[in-house]
C-alpha cells in the first residue's frame, strides 16, 4: 500500500476550496503527509517493480511537480495546484525528451496517462517518416495497445495534413500522421488509489506503452547529426 487515503481526497478538497497562502501555509505539512508523501512512495514502488521489465521507467521526489503554480503568463493566478503529479521516466530524471509515464491524483480521484505530450515540429515529422517506413510495425503497435484498452488521444490533432506531408492524404495512418501528440490516459477513481490497485495500474501502463515509447525513440534517433 502506498498511503493513499480519504485524508489524502480530503485535504486536496479543501486546498482547492482554499487557494490562498493563508491555508496552504496552515496545511502544508497535512498535503505533504497525506498527499505528496504517498505519491512518492507509489512511484518508488512501481520503479521497484519495472526494475525486470523490458520497459523500465523511474520516479521518485524529483520527478514530481511543485505544488506552487507559475502564474506569470497564466490569466489564472490562483497560488497552488490542487493536484499533486509526477512522472517516471527511462532516465529517472524529469526529462520528457523519451517519453513518459504520467500520474495526477485530485480531490475527486485522478488519472494515469503516457506517451509523447511535447514534441517539436522538426521531431513530429521524425516521428511521421518512421511511421512511414514502418507502417507495418506502427500498426501492430497500435494494434497491441486496442487490445489491451488503450487508444491514442485525438483531441489534439491537426485539421489537415502537416506541410510537407500532403501526398500522404489517401494513406491508411493518415489519422497518426495528423496527430501532434502520441499518449494514451485513463481516469482513476479515488478507491483505486484507497486500496493501492493504482500502482498495478501504473505498471501495467508502463509495460503496454513501452514498444510506442521505443517506436518513438528509434524515429527520433534518426535526426540529421
Amino acid at each position: 500500500m502506498t498511503g493513499f487515503t480519504e485524508a489524502t481526497f480530503r485535504v486536496l478538497g479543501e486546498l482547492a476550496a482554499n487557494n490562498n497562502k493563508e491555508w496552504y501555509d496552515a496545511n502544508k505539512d497535512r498535503l505533504k503527509k497525506d498527499a505528496r508523501d504517498p505519491f512518492e512512495a507509489m512511484l518508488g514502488i512501481v520503479t521497484v517493480l519495472l526494475e525486470g521489465s523490458q520497459y523500465p521507467v523511474q520516479g521518485n521526489a524529483k520527478t514530481m511537480f511543485r505544488q506552487n503554480r507559475d502564474v506569470r503568463f497564466s490569466k489564472d493566478k490562483t497560488p497552488y495546484k490542487t493536484t499533486v503529479s509526477g512522472m517516471l521516466t527511462p532516465s529517472g530524471i524529469k526529462d520528457e525528451s523519451n517519453g513518459v509515464v504520467y500520474a495526477q491524483v485530485g480531490p475527486d480521484g485522478g488519472l494515469i496517462a503516457a506517451g509523447h505530450y511535447r514534441l517539436a515540429t522538426a521531431d513530429l515529422n521524425l516521428v511521421r517518416d518512421h511511421i512511414l517506413a514502418n507502417p507495418d510495425h506502427f500498426t501492430q503497435i497500435r494494434a497491441d495497445l486496442r487490445h489491451k484498452g488503450w487508444e491514442l488521444r485525438t483531441e489534439n490533432r491537426l485539421s489537415g495534413m502537416a506541410r510537407g506531408y500532403s501526398d500522404h492524404v489517401d494513406h491508411p495512418l493518415v489519422d497518426a500522421l495528423r496527430l501532434k501528440t502520441y499518449t494514451v490516459l485513463a481516469n482513476q477513481r479515488q478507491q483505486v488509489w484507497i486500496n493501492g490497485d493504482i500502482v498495478e495500474n501504473l505498471v501495467a501502463l508502463a509495460e503496454d506503452i513501452g514498444p510506442l515509447l521505443a517506436f518513438i525513440r528509434d524515429g527520433l534517433s534518426r535526426a540529421p547529426k
